[in-house]
């Protein structure tokens, strides 16, 4: 789920969602108040009947073709990515939705970009938190990454050097773009030994959603290129290449070879 969809410290020409610049009409992006969202436990409410909602065509006693045992369990759902679109740490009570998440017996995790090093410092922390990592250095972050703040990438280095003092378990994504930011993985290292995450998840471009109008197919990169840079990644920084998902062009690093199970 994402608390908000059109809300976004930066302009990614890898995001699926649509842009300003996508549609010509320019909207605020990057404030949000109180009265601009509803209660939390509202919020949850609707989100958990959002996904009742969802299942309705699963239905076994209505003859689908799924075991009884599945579509009772996808209807207690036990975990909420706070993620999908939009950065989340924009929410005005992103804490109180964590809160309210754990409040209901389930577990969390929220990806953001890193642009909002000061809520990271303060809010409520999930049980897991992504921190994607879309390029190597400046340069490519602000062709790539198109941000709304000047300071963006500054932000992004504090956040990072946050990560490894947050007392959860921690990820860095790199988003990978083919002739974009799959480059210098020197410099990628470098930055995920800043944060000394438990995880780096590379993970491949997708040509789906709107990027389809920024990006073309060559954007995308096959499973062999991300395994490949991965494993420079893991020679550099010493992490352990543990799994993979080559439907998902996916690769997962880890600090230490044993993960321990939530």
């Amino acid at each position: 789920m994402t608390p908000v969809v059109d809300k976004c410290t930066q302009n990614c020409e890898f995001c699926w969602r649509i842009t300003p610049a996508d549609v010509g009409v320019s909207w605020n992006q990057v404030d949000v108040t109180e009265s601009d969202v509803i209660p939390v436990d509202q919020l949850m409410d609707e989100v958990l009947m959002a996904n009742l909602r969802s299942l309705g065509g699963y239905n076994p006693e209505t003859g689908a073709s799924v075991q009884e045992r599945m579509y009772k369990e996808a209807r207690n759902p036990r975990h909420v990515a706070i993620s999908l679109a939009g950065e989340p740490t924009l929410h005005p009570l992103i804490s109180d939705l964590i809160d309210e998440i754990h409040h209901r017996g389930m577990t969390s995790f929220l990806v953001t970009n890193g642009t909002r090093p000061d809520v990271l410092q303060t809010m409520s922390l999930p049980t897991q938190l992504y921190l994607t990592l879309a390029a190597p250095d400046e340069p490519t972050y602000k062709t790539l990454c198109r941000p709304e703040l000047r300071d963006g990438w500054d932000r992004i280095l504090t956040s990072q050097e946050l990560l490894g003092s947050l007392k959860t378990r921690t990820v860095n994504r790199l988003t990978m773009v083919a002739n974009r930011n799959m480059h210098d993985a020197r410099k990628y290292s470098k930055l995920i030994e800043m944060g000394e995450p438990d995880f780096v998840e590379v993970k491949g471009y997708m040509y789906l959603g709107s990027s389809r109008a920024r990006l073309d197919q060559t954007n995308a990169p096959p499973h062999r290129e991300i395994r490949a840079f991965s494993e420079k990644l893991a020679t550099l920084t010493g992490y352990h290449l543990l799994d993979e998902q080559i439907e998902s062009r996916v690769v997962l690093l880890s600090r230490s070879k044993q993960i321990k199970k939530l």
